[in-house]
């Protein structure tokens, strides 16, 4: 793999450097100026429908994302935190007195005694 990686590579370099300098068709002026021009002119003028239908729906896909993810759905687990803040300490644990029981108890095979 990497032998073919460096072939392709060698085959790039020597083309730029032993191919023809001059382009195959001369480049327009408003396009030679600079890349940005050219970009902005093809976007603004030559397809400037096509660019604020793309606005649009990219809008729109981003109101939808935002309400899908703020629905409340019922497999999804939140915190309360109006709940937690007016909590008593009477609710929170709850203290069972039992008796132990010595007859219970099992030994290692689990039969008991």
């Amino acid at each position: 793999m990497g032998v073919v990686i460096v072939l392709e590579l060698s085959i790039v370099l020597i083309r730029s450097f032993i191919g023809t300098n001059v382009p195959v068709q001369p480049m327009l002026e408003e396009v030679a100026s600079s890349n940005t021009h050219a970009l902005g002119m093809l976007i603004f003028v030559d397809y400037v429908y096509a660019f604020e239908v793309a606005g649009v729906i990219l809008l729109v896909a981003i109101i939808a994302a935002v309400a899908l993810t703020l629905r409340n759905r019922k497999d999804s687990k939140s915190q309360n935190i109006h709940e937690q803040v007016n909590v008593n300490s009477a609710d929170r644990m709850r203290i069972v007195k039992m008796d132990s029981d010595m007859a219970a108890k099992q030994d290692a095979r689990g039969e008991k005694k």
